[in-house]
């Protein structure tokens, strides 16, 4: 069994890992956090045979942001245009 030393959450003075403070330097416990978690978002770079894929991590919020670009180029007919002059 793991005999991990607890210590006392700032807000809800309920018990948290002390490795939680001591190594990431979080005062308060994942309940009480405001902090959201985080996604991965992998992407395929390049053309023909110098192509390769990455990761790249993301707030939730970042990734609402990339996903609503990605419905734009995935629907051509979505983007706003209308500040591009034609010549």
């Amino acid at each position: 069994m793991n005999n991990m030393e607890m210590i006392e959450c700032i807000k809800c003075k309920g018990d948290m890992p002390k490795l939680r403070l001591e190594k990431y330097g979080y005062k308060l416990c994942v309940n009480c956090s405001n902090v959201s978690s985080y996604k991965a978002v992998t992407t395929t770079n390049g053309e023909g045979d110098h192509t390769w894929n990455d990761i790249h991590i993301t707030t939730e919020s970042e990734l609402e942001n990339y996903n609503s670009v990605e419905v734009k180029f995935d629907n051509p007919d979505e983007i706003d245009n209308s500040d591009v002059e034609e010549e």
